[in-house]
């Protein structure tokens, strides 16, 4: 019997009174006519699946088996169902619980038997057999080979009719196997060294006795148990067939807890999550003695579940499979893992899924504490609309990624008895936001208390190095994580201390472009100027969305670009109703030195660009800016109503140099160069020889210029004529 369930069953740390069941060697053989489905036990199928006495959710689960020759063997109990008849058809239960029909895809399992809704009429389709639901005629109780469950389909569904197998009856007689004194599954101290578990029968057969797992327990063939080691096993007694007797197995599982390996977790009541090891747990109230803690097992969709006691709120327990390593990655999110199994989301739905490495994105978490309800929000960072919850809906037990409409979670950390150092950095408070200068270092010293020696790293050394004394050095942009720690010993606790620095570029060379996509925020600068609205970055582009959060203003910043004439273009997205998006440049905004985009004065161009109507990705076309004055930073300006906020993306943005506007005069030496169209119109006062070159250093003309006015035609491009750039439209 089972201690860790996938769904909602209660798991105690004590004993479990659910009772030894003894299976005597069955037969359950395949029927294929009306008249061979007679009240009795049977497994109901689909090829190589039973339908379990378990949900899945809102159906019914199911699980794999093996036939051979049309039969199968000493089945478990929970596939084992009994059809017996009603007054308006057959029932379907197992040890009491009934399968129950419902008017969907869906069904359920009910400790009460319902006229109609838990009856059933059997007919044969194709060698298969069909359960009709008599309250709803238009349901049949089918197998979803895809989904792998089973639940109530309409006929065009295309959903698996099921298989029957009923017992065969042998003539022999019950060996009434069962253990002396013990009736289910129960938890032995390692210090109490052994105990007997002699199992008596009514067989002539010898009971022979074994221990799944001998490195924790052995027992012998009088039926003494011996502990070994902390972990479970499962006891066993068993009788061979006789003359007289059928075959017949019972078993319990035992847990042997070792004192030395019982850990305990005290709950966090702050956001100071730090790197460590925990157990995540939703907790219905302050008051509760016991929580659902997250554990390993998924089905590929969704992590399972294991209830475990608390007390004053504190969990004590040895159980390895839901004590979660949250470890701090480079990119600045945590991870949550246990062993090699990573939790993330792909994006699909409401899915959970084991990763066996960290993945950027799918496997970041952000940890969000919620002071009012004491709580963590526990975000994806890869999208950040999801967050790993726990569904406390009846049936549908399970954590899983949610948009924020089931349960927030509780944290417990690991209790150290060990002194505890604190890390402070002397002149760093929170994450810091550099621009690029070659060589710059600042002091990121820090101090251990009780004094200790410190170590210091920087995630990522292509941004910035830190040395044994606390300096930092910029190396490039980027982002990197810089830590100060104490190492751990048998007298003091790991300690440490850590920021993000983010280090921008100040200017960006053109051409510049950039997908937001697939680039994050890059070296752009977001600013929030009324609200809480702000720009984030998302897999759709860098979004600005003000839902539920009243009146906001919040703008997106360039890197700065140097060139007399530019051509911008993007491409944006737009969902729901709400404010335009507004665009406006600037060439005097300095981050270095100003706090808020009102520091600087800003010319709008929203009208030179065309935006998007709706969620269809539009493209702005091309903007062109001529004489302008370096440097220049674009802003993407969103603002929201209390009422009435638009969603805005910007999904791809590219920056190019672009071609002076009008006509340009150029003086060269005693001459007068005035750019055109297809020419250049070269005015003097004496008559001259002149070469015309082009960028490549190769002469395109050699021209014998008349006094006054000379029209040189020319294809499009920039060439040098004495030493001065000349353009050629």
């Amino acid at each position: 019997m089972k201690k860790n369930y996938f769904l909602h069953t209660a798991i105690l740390l004590v004993a479990l009174v659910c009772g030894s069941v003894p299976v005597w060697s069955q037969t359950y053989k395949k029927i294929s006519s009306i008249e061979e489905l007679t009240d009795g036990k049977y497994v109901i199928a689909y090829e190589n699946m039973a339908m379990e006495n378990k949900a899945n959710g809102s159906r019914i689960a199911a699980t794999a088996i093996n036939v051979t020759d049309n039969a199968i063997i000493s089945p478990d109990a929970s596939i084992i169902w009994e059809i017996t008849t009603t007054a308006n058809g057959m029932s379907i239960n197992n040890n009491g619980t009934y399968v129950v029909g419902v008017n969907s895809n869906n069904a359920s399992l009910s400790s009460n038997f319902e006229e109609k809704t838990c009856e059933w009429n059997f007919s044969v389709e194709k060698d298969n057999f069909r359960a009709t639901n008599v309250q709803y005629s238009n349901r049949f109780l089918q197998y979803n080979s895809s989904s792998k469950w089973f639940a109530c389909y309409q006929s065009n569904s295309n959903q698996k009719d099921l298989t029957l197998y009923k017992l065969e009856e042998t003539g022999k007689s019950n060996p009434e196997l069962t253990f002396s004194g013990i009736t289910g599954d129960i938890t032995k101290m390692l210090a109490d060294g052994s105990y007997s578990s002699k199992a008596t029968t009514k067989s002539d057969a010898t009971i022979v006795y074994s221990s799944s797992n001998q490195e924790v327990a052995t027992i012998d063939q009088q039926g003494t148990v011996t502990l070994l080691a902390g972990g479970t096993t499962v006891i066993k007694a068993e009788v061979a067939e006789t003359a007289t007797f059928n075959a017949s197995f019972i078993e319990y599982t035992l847990k042997v807890t070792d004192p030395a390996a019982l850990k305990t977790f005290v709950k966090v009541t702050n956001d100071a999550v730090t790197e460590g090891k925990y157990i995540i747990v939703y907790q219905a109230n302050d008051d509760a003695n016991s929580v659902m803690a997250l554990n390993t097992t998924n089905a590929g969709k969704f992590f399972g579940n294991t209830e475990i006691d608390l007390t004053e709120n504190k969990i004590v327990t040895d159980d390895k499979t839901v004590m979660w390593d949250i470890t701090l990655e480079s990119d600045d999110h945590y991870s949550i893992s246990n062993g090699n199994i990573f939790v993330g989301f792909k994006g699909n739905n409401n899915e959970a899924y084991i990763y066996n490495d960290y993945t950027i994105g799918e496997c970041g978490w952000n940890f969000i504490y919620d002071e009012n309800n004491k709580v963590f929000k526990i975000q994806n960072a890869g999208v950040n609309t999801r967050y790993l919850q726990f569904n406390a809906n009846n049936n549908q037990y399970r954590f899983a990624c949610y948009t924020g409409s089931q349960k927030h979670l509780t944290l417990y950390k690991q209790e150290d008895s060990r002194t505890a150092v604190e890390v402070t950095f002397n002149e760093i408070d929170g994450n810091q936001t550099l621009f690029f200068t070659k060589g710059f270092t600042y002091n990121s010293a820090a101090t251990a208390t009780p004094t200790r020696p410190i170590t210091y790293s920087s995630s990522n050394q292509e941004v910035a190095t830190i040395s044994t004394e606390g300096v930092v050095t910029l190396v490039g942009a980027g982002t990197t994580v810089i830590k100060a720690s104490t190492a751990a010993d048998n007298t003091y606790q790991e300690g440490a201390a850590q920021y993000t620095l983010t280090v921008r570029n100040t200017s960006v060379a053109l051409p510049y472009q950039i997908d937001f996509k697939t680039e994050g925020l890059g070296d752009w600068l977001t600013y929030t100027t009324e609200g809480t609205v702000e720009w984030e970055s998302t897999n759709y582009g860098v979004q600005a969305n003000g839902f539920n959060k009243g009146v906001g203003e919040a703008y997106l910043i360039s890197p700065a670009v140097t060139a007399l004439d530019i051509v911008l273009a993007f491409s944006s997205q737009k969902s729901f109703n709400g404010n335009d998006l507004q665009l406006f440049y600037s060439t005097d905004f300095d981050p270095s030195i100003m706090s808020q985009p009102s520091d600087a004065s800003w010319t709008e161009i929203t009208d030179m660009a065309t935006w998007a109507t709706s969620q269809e990705t539009t493209e702005s076309g091309n903007i062109e800016l001529h004489d302008l004055t370096a440097p220049i930073r674009f802003a993407f300006k969103y603002t929201c109503e209390a009422n009435e906020a638009a969603r805005w993306t910007i999904v791809e943005l590219s920056i190019a140099k672009g071609q002076p506007s009008g006509i340009e005069d150029v003086a060269t030496n005693e001459m007068k160069v005035i750019n055109g169209k297809g020419q250049v119109t070269i005015e003097t006062a004496e008559a001259m020889p002149i070469a015309i070159y082009a960028l490549t250093g190769a002469q395109v003309r050699q021209i014998e210029l008349v006094e006054g006015t000379n029209i040189i035609e020319l294809p499009a491009g920039i060439y040098l004529i004495g030493n001065k750039k000349v353009v050629v439209f």
